[in-house]
């Protein structure tokens, strides 16, 4: 998120030269592409995230992703599902990020080539709005830790029928 107001930051203080941004035909074709990179960008991470992210996918048994260094020390197949459902979501989420931040950068370009300071303030609070909705949370990983753990186990004294209780 720290890169987004460093690109705002950069672009006001490249634009007060004079010498940039001089090529309007050059940039009014680039915004357009500019922007359907854009648009491509939300595509790809709808599909991302309805490919990938959904706790289905982050629990599937087929090894995608290799193990962080530090969840390979997992004793036991439970804590070896859950080592894998937690490396894959670090890993896919990281590429969320990334698409995120490819449209806080379109938003960079754009002001430094054609001077489209409302585009990159657009698309910055764009990126800054899905990067808070996509910051991880513990709620989600305990979620997916549970479904890895299954059914909790049921504790306690039975009841015998027809007792209060």
């Amino acid at each position: 998120m720290i890169s987004i107001p460093i690109y705002i930051w950069i672009a006001q203080n490249v634009l007060a030269n004079p010498m940039y941004a001089q090529g309007l035909s050059f940039a009014k074709t680039a915004r357009l592409v500019l922007w359907l990179l854009v648009l491509i960008d939300l595509g790809y991470f709808i599909f991302w995230k309805r490919r990938y992210l959904t706790p289905q996918a982050l629990l599937d048994k087929s090894p995608k992703t290799k193990l962080f260094r530090a969840l390979q020390e997992y004793k036991g197949s439970v804590e070896q599902r859950a080592a894998a459902a937690v490396s894959n979501y670090v890993t896919r989420k990281v590429v969320i990020f990334a698409i995120i931040e490819a449209i806080a950068v379109y938003g960079l370009v754009l002001a430094i080539i054609g001077r489209y300071l409302f585009d990159q303030y657009l698309l910055s609070a764009l990126s800054l709005v899905l990067l808070a909705l996509e910051y991880p949370t513990e709620r989600f990983l305990e979620g997916l830790l549970r479904e890895v753990e299954g059914p909790a186990p049921q504790t306690g004294v039975k009841r015998r029928p027809g007792l209060p209780g």
